[in-house]
């Protein structure tokens, strides 16, 4: 698959006068301007909830026909975006106001409850399809967005999407298709319906339990909850698998993605490598606001590094598979649209740069006056566009770290979001903080060509074959580096984590804060207990262990990677601030420098009129800060250095094999290419 540039193509509401002159030429209009901004691929956003709009499909599919054609005449492909399963239903004045104002984005337009009883598609019952709460037994609601959901591993929900999704191709001339939300948001709430009840039935021989059943709820010594784990995946994994069938054999598709490195994935069944059982792109939501404003508590502001993180488990599962990865971003101005656009090419990702103007919570006269897409990223994807060679070939890992699937889907410990995936995650911060570039992995290698060092992180439980491979990995030269608690005879040391969940039944299960945003069970955050044994390293073979969990004895750590860590071609002596990624192609090697932290500013006005707060600000001014303006590095030949958002030139002095890069003032990403 070719590298993309990817923008959201929103949908509004006087959009659905369509076939009005003037949508016309509106559309016309947008495709010219998609052009100049050097965009290769539009995304549907709007009109979400697609179910919603059943009475409308004819309308709904000529206009994205029109797009789409519009868009193919200037060399420019149309994907869908939709949410497959949720559907917004409300009961209230309350609610109805909460879906209209909270959900913008979707466009939100739904039946009353009397109708939405009746409706059929192709003679079956929409309502049928709903997802049911293993609580209650009675269909499952979904606060947060005001809505229910069919559930993926209904045949007959399923059968009826495929139906929907041929239609919507051979109606529209679309190049690909982003099917959202097969997955469970109300976490282990869900899904209690019968098809999920007969699976169950079927793998363990045992009916689904009331919640008052702790030899079940949470127990992950019992086979039974480890199927019950693992049949929510797999119900993910052949949503897709079946939907691809019927879809055109080179037809992109794609599901949502913020994270599959988290703990939460285990109760949402969100995970890319399932989807990639259908899918042949893989999407990494960059949530909330990139780089991040700290100032407001409400909204979504994690690190650059923490956003790596995920998309470094979501680019090894594409990687996996032979397919590509993109990024989605989002941002309002020229300055937020540099920053996401350069750290997906960190990443070699592609990216998907979208605003989400109806999340700022401002009237449309306002929100109308604001850029669009195609005004803000044109600057970035020219560059990109103009510099295809530096955004070429394999990135150089230094080390790798292994994602333990074992571990986080059949234990305790896993689930515990102060558990498995938080020393995986603060491994991986580390090393990218410290100029250490890693790969995630998940498997074992055969040889230590590419990895010659691989880092287990409070891996808690392998599987005999994983266990297998490591062993052969060891035999063929490759060294790995244990932290934490583990079961591997090699790793003597007292950890005694529990197995089952100490909560009572209530409190197993996950709540929703403000009426709006997901809300993990409280004992998740609970503290794991302390590790008795000192911290002291053993060597067995290439095996070096530490019982110390990884944030305890990170200096240690990192002192064994850079020893026995893969050496580079050019070493970087100096670059204070800045996260480092190496790519090798047949004509050089591309070295990034990305600013890890940022000074960032908001639209102070704009916020104080707000009438709701949600996942997003208005940025205007994003400056790098604790920045070097001098790198110094170690190469065999001088470097061409690229710096795409600054204007004034960057200088080279050389002391012997050693070059010192004076930058820009302030630059958030330069890129030194040294040509074979």
């Amino acid at each position: 698959m070719d590298k993309k540039r990817l923008t959201n193509w929103w949908i509004h509401w006087e959009d659905l006068k369509w076939p009005s002159p003037d949508v016309l030429d509106n559309i016309k209009y947008k495709a010219d301007k998609y052009v100049e901004a050097n965009i290769s691929t539009a995304v549907i956003y709007g009109c979400h909830f697609r179910w919603d709009y059943m009475p409308f499909f004819t309308l709904l599919h000529d206009y994205l026909g029109t797009v789409a054609e519009e868009l193919h005449q200037r060399g420019i492909q149309l994907y869908d975006h939709h949410s497959v399963n949720l559907i917004h239903r409300y009961d209230t004045k309350e609610e109805m106001r909460h879906v209209m104002m909270h959900s913008g984005p979707h466009i939100p337009f739904c039946p009353s409850r009397e109708a939405a009883a009746t409706w059929e598609f192709k003679g079956k019952r929409l309502n049928d399809w709903r997802m049911v709460d293993v609580k209650t037994r009675d269909v499952l609601y979904f606060p947060q967005y005001a809505s229910e959901g069919f559930c993926h591993r209904n045949p007959e929900f399923k059968e009826a999407y495929q139906q929907y999704a041929k239609q919507l191709v051979a109606d529209t001339g679309i190049d690909g298709l982003m099917a959202d939300d097969a997955m469970y948001y109300m976490h282990f709430n869900a899904c209690g319906c019968e098809h999920c009840r007969a699976e169950l039935k079927r793998r363990s021989g045992i009916d689904l339990p009331p919640i008052e059943d702790q030899t079940f709820w949470g127990n992950f010594d019992n086979p039974a909850f480890r199927d019950w784990i693992d049949l929510r995946f797999d119900a993910t994994a052949e949503f897709h698998r079946d939907l691809r069938k019927v879809l055109p054999e080179e037809f992109a598709l794609m599901s949502c993605g913020a994270s599959s490195a988290t703990s939460g994935a285990l109760g949402s069944g969100s995970d890319a490598r399932k989807f990639l059982g259908g899918c042949n792109y893989v999407n990494q939501e960059l949530c909330g606001n990139t780089p991040a404003y700290k100032h407001d508590p409400v909204t979504v502001n994690s690190s650059i590094s923490h956003k790596i993180i995920n998309a470094s488990h979501h680019q090894a599962a594409a990687k996996e598979q032979g397919v590509r990865c993109y990024g989605t971003g989002y941002g309002f101005t020229e300055p937020s649209a540099n920053i996401i656009w350069a750290v997906n090419r960190f990443l070699d990702a592609d990216c998907h740069f979208s605003t989400l103007k109806p999340r700022l919570g401002l009237p449309d006269a306002i929100l109308n006056t604001l850029p669009e897409e195609y005004d803000v990223v044109g600057k970035a994807y020219g560059f990109e566009k103009d510099h295809e060679n530096l955004f070429a070939g394999e990135m150089l890992a230094q080390v790798a770290v292994y994602f333990s699937y074992e571990t986080r889907n059949h234990t305790c410990f896993g689930y515990m979001s102060t558990g498995y995936t938080k020393d995986f995650q603060n491994t991986l911060q580390t090393l990218f903080k410290e100029g250490i570039s890693a790969d995630t992995i998940f498997s074992f290698p055969k040889d230590a060509k590419q990895y010659p060092v691989i880092l287990l992180s409070s891996v808690l439980s392998m599987t005999d074959a994983e266990i297998a491979a490591m062993n052969a990995y060891l035999a063929a030269g490759g060294k790995v580096i244990v932290t934490g608690p583990s079961k591997l005879p090699q790793c003597k040391n007292s950890w005694n984590i529990s197995n089952q969940a100490d909560v009572d039944p209530e409190g197993f299960f996950s709540t929703i804060r403000d009426g709006v945003w997901h809300k993990p069970a409280a004992w998740l955050s609970n503290p794991q207990p302390v590790c008795p044994d000192e911290n002291k390293w053993t060597q067995n073979g290439n095996l070096f262990y530490n019982p110390q969990r990884f944030s305890d004895i990170a200096d240690s750590v990192l002192e064994l990677c850079k020893v026995h860590g893969r050496p580079l071609p050019i070493r970087v002596l100096q670059s204070e601030g800045y996260l480092i990624a190496m790519y090798e192609d047949k004509d050089g090697i591309t070295v990034h420098f990305l600013a890890a932290d940022f000074d960032t500013d908001i639209d102070h006005h704009l916020d104080e009129i707000r009438f709701h707060r949600s996942r997003v600000n208005y940025i205007n001014k994003v400056e790098p800060i604790g920045v070097d303006s001098v790198i110094r590095i170690q190469a065999d030949s001088a470097p061409t250095v690229y710096t795409p958002f600054q204007s004034d030139a960057s200088t080279v002095e050389c002391d012997g094999d050693t070059y010192m890069v004076t930058l820009p003032d302030k630059c958030a990403y330069a890129l030194l290419r040294f040509n074979k």
